[in-house]
């Protein structure tokens, strides 16, 4: 079989030589020997081709039919095809392709092209549709106007957008996780201990050194008692002896008369008689000496007034010794049990009483929190490797909700400190915390409430910081 290529036509067609046939339904056979996808031509060939023709495809000795329709050109002989389905521009597609490469068209390929499923949708656009599409089409003019408009107003909406959000990142800094804090003072139970009276309600106003919570330990009470019994003890001893001593001691004169009726019986005679000496009688001397030597408290003889006064005064002494020893033994049981109560270290609100009275308090658990008279501030983390951009006192806003409303105030970083992300414990940064401006105590318990949520963002200053060569020591 000869095969013949010719030049493209202008409509990008080939025409290929090769033999196809027509079998019309009165039993004419028609051959075609050249055409192309588009249509074929038939030499010498006039007039119209009768209706209900089957084109024929010779592949491998076996032909391959399917009925096609054929309009007539204004050329003589040529005809195009009209209303082919998928499957047939796929097989007669797949014999001009094996035609035009030279490669014979395998028994696969030309099953799949007439095993294809669907009919393909034109894509071109038909008369009625560009005559329509033409109708309604605006003046050029108009149409360049408005393109103008439209890419202006994008251009605009875009370079805006995309600016603002260069320029936020530029002048703000972000912090993560922002969230109000109170200055909260946590009381934890020393010991082990009974929840005796809790003296103080929420919401109360407290100072520092007043008893907030009494807490019992009921060994250190025990104690504290049996200190108490034995000072009972020491004094009805101490009692008993000093009234013993005072006894003893209002006999001063009885016992001291003894003495005197002793040197006045031996004086008097002498006194009455001629003085025949300046000095007194031995014996009269004596007495006096032994009068005068009890005066002065000497102990004359065992069991004597100043012996027995010495005992006497010596179990006093014990006694009351003993006493003092016991009441400082007390005042340290009690300071001991004392410490187990809770007592305020600083002026403020008490915010949450968890306990209850008469309940068992372990080691370490909390029983009382009380809020500092100090104003609750925001925090705020971040990154780390933007520590070169914050400083203490670097201006901030604050935004918050207050009774359904968004609201925000100005703010100053208070303190900067490293630490870990509270909800990130693993991201290592920056923990900021920013003070409300021109706003006390009462005002930041009214605004900020206890952990709620908070917007903090910094305020970068471009310009301070292009002039002086983004500089901050000095701040």
């Amino acid at each position: 079989m000869n095969i013949r290529h010719e030049c493209p036509m202008p409509d990008l067609s080939f025409r290929v030589t090769a033999p196809l046939y027509l079998y019309a339904a009165d039993g004419q056979t028609y051959t075609i020997d050249r055409w192309s996808l588009a249509g074929f031509i038939l030499d010498k060939f006039e007039g119209d081709l009768p209706e209900g023709l089957q084109l024929s495809i010779p592949f491998q000795g076996i032909d391959i039919k399917f009925p096609i329709d054929a309009e007539h050109t204004e050329e003589a002989g040529v005809f195009t095809f009209a209303n082919l389905t998928v499957r047939q521009r796929e097989t007669l597609a797949m014999f001009y392709k094996g035609i035009l490469t030279g490669r014979m068209v395998s028994s696969a390929e030309m099953i799949t092209s007439l095993d294809t499923p669907v009919d393909l949708v034109p894509m071109g656009e038909t008369e009625s549709e560009m005559a329509s599409g033409l109708a309604k089409a605006k003046p050029r003019i108009l149409r360049i106007i408005w393109n103008v408009i439209f890419y202006i107003l994008l251009a605009s909406f875009l370079f805006g957008f995309v600016g603002n959000q260069v320029w936020k990142r530029l002048s703000y800094l972000e912090l993560d996780h922002g969230r109000f804090v109170a200055p909260i003072v946590i009381y934890k139970a020393p010991e082990s201990a009974y929840i005796q009276k809790i003296l103080v309600k929420e919401g109360e106003n407290v100072s520092s050194g007043d008893i907030l919570i009494r807490l019992e330990d009921p060994d250190r009470e025990g104690l504290v008692d049996e200190v108490r019994t034995e000072i009972r003890i020491a004094e009805r001893r101490l009692n008993q002896a000093q009234s013993q001593l005072d006894n003893h001691m209002a006999r001063l004169d009885e016992f001291r008369q003894t003495y005197w009726d002793a040197f006045y019986r031996l004086w008097s005679p002498w006194d009455q008689s001629e003085h025949l000496y300046d000095d007194y009688p031995m014996d009269v001397q004596k007495a006096w000496n032994t009068l005068n030597r009890f005066d002065g408290g000497e102990i004359l003889k065992p069991g004597s007034y100043h012996d027995t006064l010495q005992d006497l005064q010596r179990r006093v002494d014990e006694f009351y010794l003993d006493l003092r020893r016991w009441k400082r033994d007390l005042s340290n049981k009690k300071a001991a049990a004392d410490e187990l109560h809770i007592i305020a270290r600083t002026d403020g609100v008490v915010s949450s009483i968890p306990v209850l009275q008469d309940s068992f308090a372990s080691r370490s658990e909390i029983v009382i929190t009380v809020e500092e008279n100090t104003p609750r501030v925001a925090i705020g983390w971040l990154d780390d490797r933007m520590v070169s951009s914050v400083y203490i006192g670097m201006p901030a806003t604050i935004s918050y909700s207050f009774r359904g409303k968004a609201k925000s105030v100005t703010g100053t970083i208070l303190d900067l400190q490293a630490g870990s992300d509270a909800v990130q414990p693993g991201k290592f940064g920056m923990v900021i915390t920013i003070k409300a401006d021109n706003a006390g105590l009462k005002k930041t318990r009214k605004w900020f409430r206890h952990n709620a949520p908070a917007g903090v963002r910094l305020h970068r200053n471009i310009l301070s910081g292009l002039i002086g060569g983004g500089d901050n020591e000095g701040t």
